[in-house]
């Protein structure tokens, strides 16, 4: 049975009692009469209306449901919280805007008199999540960084005839307590560069100073560490995943012919986890005149594996960056395919804040639903729309000049030129470039 709600119009003196069902607008609702102490009367919809379910049954039980015991909806919405929250597990899962739109839009239309509604575009999904995104994942928010902290990037790049260009970077962190122990992913974040600059800004995003950094040799990552917490002995350690330069230095005997059960390259097992340990690799590889690769590889981490080995056991006990290869993977799974269509900055993290809660198995429609609920209710079913303030905005009235906020500016500017040759050899002026992604090689489309 649902509850009474209040009048819509504050009147406290008022009798609220179901005045029948509302079918103009969409689903049917269950409408409500607000009767005064002079027998005046007004109707409203209430702030999360009841609606019918799904062949008026509970999906649950299976019972029969009456219009006022069904799911809800905002009354000035056209789908179900539970079709909202539902959308956006889908897209954190690796579903695109508009297939998502289409599933919700199929499911919305069930029981309506209305003819189901054509959807070409994924702009009614992509509008709930700048509004619905930031509710949704609050549960899982982080708010400082933690003692140890992994991080890598991915690059997302275009194919342009030969020409390859760097489109956007997916920067990535997981987190560590002081012991080295319950890992979990901590943030991903989008950029169009992974530098030093986008790195520090991606770290100055919340508060708090690791007791140590976990990365492979990446200049970016290691600028942005130092620029975020500083440089020297006051510096955050860096530590450089020991897995790759284990990797890297068995390739380099691999060269010389050095291979499994060599006593060098069993030596190579315990050169990063002591000074001794490295002392011991380091003499065998000189010692031996012919290896020319393992002698340069040797050279060239010499200095930096003393300082490292030297202050290891001082660290917690985290030495590889495997723990944020994963989440990495994922993102590229779910972002690869559609690389091209990712065009904006705010957009792409919120989508990321998706796949983080999809990775953290957090994603559940339920809860979801819950936390949308409440938000809807805390601003009387109609919360603000935000989804406008993070388009990108239009430069002088010239679509040459478009400016995308999630591209790097080579990529952006070889797409300008690209839609400038085509508009020559079509005689049409472009009002907005899409991409068909085939293999490494994009075909950019001109509607």
């Amino acid at each position: 049975m649902a509850a009474v709600p209040a009048c819509a119009r504050g009147h406290e003196d008022g009798h609220v009692v179901r005045d029948g069902v509302q079918r103009s607008g969409g689903r049917a609702r269950q409408r409500w009469r607000c009767t005064l102490p002079d027998a005046s009367y007004h109707r409203f919809l209430g702030v999360m209306s009841r609606t019918r379910a799904l062949d008026e049954t509970c999906v649950e039980c299976e019972n029969h449901l009456e219009v006022h015991e069904g799911p809800v909806a905002p009354s000035t919405f056209e789908y179900l919280v539970r079709e909202v929250a539902t959308a956006l597990v889908s897209v954190g899962r690796g579903m695109s805007y508009t297939d998502a739109a289409k599933r919700v839009r199929m499911t919305a239309n069930v029981g309506k008199k209305a003819e189901l509604r054509e959807v070409v575009g994924g702009q009614t999904v992509a509008e709930w999540m700048a509004d619905f995104v930031p509710v949704v994942t609050a549960r899982q928010q982080p708010t400082e960084w933690p003692p140890v902290l992994v991080l890598d990037s991915t690059r997302f790049r275009w194919n342009n005839h030969g020409q390859t260009y760097d489109l956007f970077s997916v920067l990535g962190a997981y987190g560590y307590d002081e012991n080295g122990e319950h890992g979990r992913l901590w943030k991903l974040a989008s950029a169009p560069a992974n530098d030093a600059d986008n790195w520090k800004a991606f770290l100055d995003t919340l508060p708090g100073r690791p007791l140590s950094v976990v990365c492979d040799r990446d200049l970016g990552i290691i600028g942005g560490v130092q620029r975020a917490w500083g440089r020297g002995k006051k510096a955050v350690p860096i530590h450089l995943c020991e897995y790759h330069l284990i990797a890297k230095g068995r390739a380099a005997l691999g060269r010389d012919g050095i291979g499994y059960g060599h006593p060098t390259n069993e030596l190579l097992h315990q050169a990063l986890a002591t000074p001794a340990g490295w002392d011991a690799f380091a003499h065998a590889v000189y010692s031996d005149a012919d290896s020319v690769s393992a002698n340069k590889w040797v050279a060239h981490w010499d200095k930096r594996m003393r300082v490292q080995t030297q202050r290891r056991d001082s660290l917690p006990p985290v030495y590889g960056n495997g723990a944020i290869e994963g989440p990495m993977t994922r993102v590229r799974a779910v972002l690869e395919s559609r690389r091209w269509t990712f065009r904006n900055r705010a957009r792409m993290d919120l989508l990321l804040e998706l796949v983080r809660m999809a990775y953290l198995r957090a994603d559940d429609a339920g809860v979801y639903a819950t936390d949308i609920r409440e938000h809807l209710i805390n601003h009387d079913g109609r919360p603000p729309r935000s989804y406008r303030a993070i388009y990108d905005t239009w430069g002088p009235k010239d679509n040459e000049k478009r400016s995308y906020s999630l591209w790097a500016s080579p990529a952006e500017k070889a797409a300008r030129d690209l839609r400038s040759a085509e508009r020559k050899k079509t005689g049409k002026p472009p009002t907005r470039a899409n991409a068909r992604v085939e293999g490494n090689t994009t075909t950019t489309v001109l509607r």
